[in-house]
């Protein structure tokens, strides 16, 4: 703990970085910023609720998603969206002997009440092509009728989204560079060469390095979420130990990915671009600052498996859903799954001198 303390710049990009980059986008809000989340139940199932979903998805404005009624109400008021549409079965045109025709449909909007901004925005659209849809096909009547709701729901903002991120990035930026950067030092300076010749053992010298860092992880993790919701107002939804857990198999397996990186580099400059071909990618596509939602289909399939996904998406369950351990176990067997293979890699990487 001393050694790690006396390092002035592992304390930097420890503790300082993320505790800034969470004040930056915690002020900035760049979640208000974002589209109209709208969420779709197709009762009718025919051409015409097909041709209304085509036109929403068409409106750049909103991010549609098609779902089943019970699936969607209960997206709204966990705060996932912010307008529920609901398509009766009578939407769409009749068949009879005399022709098609249209009969008096009513479409159902829940909209959310704790974000008028967004709501209204959506129902002024939904509105609007409601009005559009009468007009083309009577000129007169209105044929269709839009009937709002408001309904009482969780106010998730953008910060209780990147709150888990922020803890992520931070578990991993401390496993990968405080790892890999001392212990290249240490090697290439002979420190660890001449602290075999001591009585310590290898183990007890490995073990200290973990346990220190996994210490720092929790403190790490509690500080973050500690600015998050009292200075901020984020929301903690679940249990705190479980987020810990969480954290600490993410810290193991960024740990082990260091100790590969520190394994495999002879030097700082070696160190530096390998830890961060590691990094980079991660943090801008596993979900750390914007929905991994926006990312093309294949690059969202890749992006599944990467450690950092595991991590972010296990605490965001817990902080945001208030899952339990048992209900993210899928997220926790990824983490664990990457700590096989990255203690693998770092066996066969890692050498003293």
């Amino acid at each position: 703990m001393r050694m790690w303390a006396r390092d002035r710049a592992a304390l930097f990009w420890t503790f300082f970085l993320p505790l800034v980059i969470m004040v930056i986008f915690g002020l900035l809000n760049f979640g208000e910023l974002g589209k109209v989340d709208l969420g779709i139940v197709d009762l009718a199932q025919n051409e015409a609720s097909a041709r209304f979903i085509a036109e929403a998805q068409q409106v750049e404005a909103l991010r549609v998603v098609i779902g089943g009624e019970a699936e969607e109400r209960a997206a709204l008021v966990d705060g996932q969206r912010d307008l529920v549409v609901i398509l009766p079965q009578n939407f769409g045109p009749t068949v009879t002997s005399q022709g098609a025709d249209w009969e008096p449909a009513t479409i159902q909007a829940l909209y959310h009440a704790g974000r008028q901004a967004e709501s209204q925005v959506g129902l002024g659209i939904l509105r609007s092509g409601v009005d559009e849809m009468n007009f083309a096909l009577s000129g007169v009547d209105r044929v269709v009728t839009l009937e709002s709701e408001a309904v009482a729901a969780r106010n998730l903002g953008y910060i209780d989204f990147l709150m888990p991120g922020i803890i992520g990035m931070a578990i991993m930026q401390l496993g990968l560079f405080s790892v890999s950067f001392s212990f290249v030092t240490m090697k290439r300076e002979g420190v660890l060469r001449r602290l075999l010749a001591t009585p310590l053992s290898p183990v007890t010298l490995l073990g200290s390095q973990v346990i220190t860092r996994l210490l720092v992880v929790m403190v790490q993790t509690l500080i973050l979420t500690g600015v998050a919701v009292f200075l901020f107002g984020a929301e903690f939804a679940g249990n705190f130990f479980a987020v810990l857990l969480a954290a600490a198999l993410g810290g193991a397996v960024f740990l082990a990915l260091g100790f590969a990186v520190s394994g495999w580099a002879r030097t700082e400059q070696q160190a530096a671009p390998l830890a961060n071909i590691v990094s980079l990618p991660m943090m801008f596509l596993s979900g750390v600052f914007f929905s991994r939602d926006v990312l093309p289909g294949f690059l969202q399939v890749v992006t599944d498996y990467l450690p950092l996904t595991f991590l972010v998406e296990a605490i965001r369950g817990m902080t945001v859903q208030g899952d339990s351990v048992a209900a993210q176990w899928t997220n926790f067997l990824g983490m664990a799954v990457w700590f096989v293979i990255a203690f693998v890699i770092a066996n066969r990487t890692f050498r003293w001198e």
